[in-house]
C-alpha cells in the first residue's frame, strides 16, 4: 500500500518539475460512468456492471500538438469468488466490496479548431483494487474456499496475479474553451485487460469510460 501511494504521488508530482520550462499544467476534475465487461456465466456472477466514477488529473502541454494527461479515477464494485476466478457480483450475492483506483498516464495528440480541442491518445493504466469483506457478510459465511473471509482473500490476491492490474488504453476527448481559464468537455476511454488476454479469458474485464471534465 505504501509503495503504491509513493508511485502515485511521484507520478502526479512530475508536472510540477517542469512547470517553469514554458510547459503549461492545467488540472481538471471529472465525473463519469464505467462499464466493466463480464463474460462469465450470469448464473454465477452479475451482468456487466455499470459504475459511477469520479477523478482528477492534469493536462500537461509540451507543444500545441502533444500533451501528457496523468489521471486518477475512483469507483467501487461488489465481487464474488467461484473457486477459480473473481467476478463482479450483484448485491445479494456479494462477498467482497472492492475499491478501484485507476492511475493512467496517456500521451495525447491535439487538434485545435477555434474554441474546440480534439484529442486522441494512448497509454498504460495501472488498476489498483482493494477487497474487503462486504458489510452484512460474516467472515464465517459459506464460500467457495469454505468461508467468506477465505473468498475475500482469494479475490484480493486475484487482482494482482497474471498482470491483471495492467490496462493499455486508448482515449478520445473533446474540450470547449469557455474563457481563458476554463474549459469543459467529454472524454471516452477504452482499457484493454492485459491479464485477461494473456490468461485466455479474452475481453473479460475490459473497461469503457465516458466522462465529463472541467479543466482549470
Amino acid at each position: 500500500m505504501k509503495r503504491n501511494l509513493f508511485i502515485l504521488i511521484t507520478v502526479l508530482s512530475l508536472p510540477l518539475c517542469y512547470a517553469e520550462k514554458n510547459i503549461s499544467v492545467n488540472p481538471y476534475l471529472q465525473l463519469g460512468t464505467n462499464i466493466t465487461f463480464n463474460t462469465a456465466s450470469k448464473e454465477t456472477s452479475a451482468p456487466t456492471p455499470v459504475s459511477f466514477a469520479g477523478g482528477m488529473g492534469a493536462v500537461i502541454k509540451f507543444t500545441p500538438l502533444i500533451t501528457l494527461e496523468p489521471r486518477l479515477d475512483f469507483w467501487a464494485m461488489y465481487y464474488l469468488y467461484d473457486g477459480k476466478d473473481a467476478h463482479p457480483a450483484e448485491i445479494e450475492h456479494r462477498t467482497a466490496s472492492v475499491l478501484c483506483f485507476m492511475l493512467d498516464v496517456p500521451v495525447g495528440f491535439n487538434f485545435e479548431l477555434g474554441k474546440n480541442t480534439l484529442t486522441a491518445g494512448a497509454g498504460l493504466g495501472f488498476l489498483m483494487r482493494f477487497a474487503f469483506l462486504s458489510n452484512g457478510v460474516k467472515s464465517s459465511d459459506s464460500g467457495a474456499t469454505g468461508s467468506a473471509q477465505g473468498d475475500t482473500e482469494k479475490i484480493a490476491a486475484y487482482f494482482w496475479e497474471s498482470a491483471r492490474f495492467l490496462y493499455p488504453e486508448v482515449f478520445f476527448a473533446w474540450d470547449y474553451k469557455i474563457n481563458e481559464k476554463l474549459r469543459a468537455g467529454l472524454t471516452a476511454r477504452m482499457y484493454l485487460p492485459l491479464g485477461s488476454l494473456i490468461s485466455g479469458n479474452g475481453v473479460d474485464g475490459l473497461i469503457l469510460t465516458l466522462a465529463t471534465r472541467v479543466i482549470f
